[in-house]
């Protein structure tokens, strides 16, 4: 079974062989285990399966050991494949305590061999709906966003609008400037939101960001920063939304952005 994701990459189950649109020269064949984990998240695409239903179905199942650790290892090779075949969209979404799902806004669909050999025609569709998700630069206060982060950029201003928060009516693609406050260096990774920071709310931001990064693996890489942003709602324990975004750079050049969602958990203390 041969998978279309995003229209830009190609996955065959059978073999675990995974490539960018119109290049097969750049396949790349992934791990028996990974494999399995990325059959079992596509077979389930937009459902949240839980950490127990992949540890079983992915390594119990077939005599391995395995632990949380391990699948979050896995996760996060996974997003690496994505991310430099060009999609730069979340793929597989975190759900707190709960488990993953693969990202029911990523269009994905199986393919046929007869339109797997027409490949080329679907490259220049890809190529076309590109040029209408182009981005400008976005400009920040304290420090320049390069093009890699623009979408992230628009994924805040999303984000803010679930969660309440105040958002300027003209078109997103309109959008010029963002404004960022630091929060806090995570390790040696400055941390910053997109809202001013009130000194009675600045400790507990702190505290949940640290709690979420701990607990979803989500570590402080060389020559990355974090955008952040939640919900006061949720600092207090009850139902609400955070988002953090980790943007590495390689030779003072951001490279790509890896986005967590937490929308509508409770939290446990």
């Amino acid at each position: 079974m041969v998978f279309v994701i995003d229209n830009r990459v190609f996955y065959r189950s059978e073999d675990g062989a995974i490539w960018p649109s119109g290049d097969e020269g750049s396949t790349v064949i992934l791990t028996l285990t990974m494999n399995r984990l990325l059959a079992c998240l596509l077979e389930k695409h937009g459902h949240v399966l839980t950490r127990n239903e992949l540890l079983d179905s992915v390594w119990d199942a077939h005599g391995l050991r395995s632990s949380s650790h391990t699948l979050n290892k896995y996760i996060s090779e996974l997003r690496k494949h994505f991310v430099q075949f060009g999609i730069v969209e979340e793929c597989i979404t975190t759900v707190p305590r709960v488990g993953f799902m693969f990202n029911s806004d990523v269009e994905v669909r199986v393919q046929t061999q007869s339109i797997i050999e027409d490949e080329p025609r679907l490259e220049d569709e890809k190529n076309d709906a590109q040029v209408v998700k182009e981005l400008s630069l976005v400009r920040v206060k304290h420090r320049h966003l390069p093009i890699a982060l623009a979408l992230t950029v628009f994924l805040i201003s999303a984000t803010l609008i679930t969660l309440g928060l105040r958002v300027p009516s003209k078109d997103l693609a309109e959008v010029r400037e963002l404004k960022t406050y630091f929060l806090f260096k995570y390790g040696s990774c400055p941390v910053y939101t997109v809202q001013r920071n009130s000194a009675s709310l600045s400790e507990q931001k702190k505290e949940l960001f640290t709690e979420l990064a701990k607990e979803n693996g989500i570590d402080c890489l060389e020559g990355a920063s974090f955008l952040y942003q939640v919900s006061e709602s949720y600092l207090y324990g009850n139902k609400g939304r955070a988002f953090i975004s980790r943007c590495t750079s390689r030779n003072d050049k951001y490279i790509s952005c890896l986005n967590n969602y937490w929308n509508g958990y409770e939290r446990t203390h």
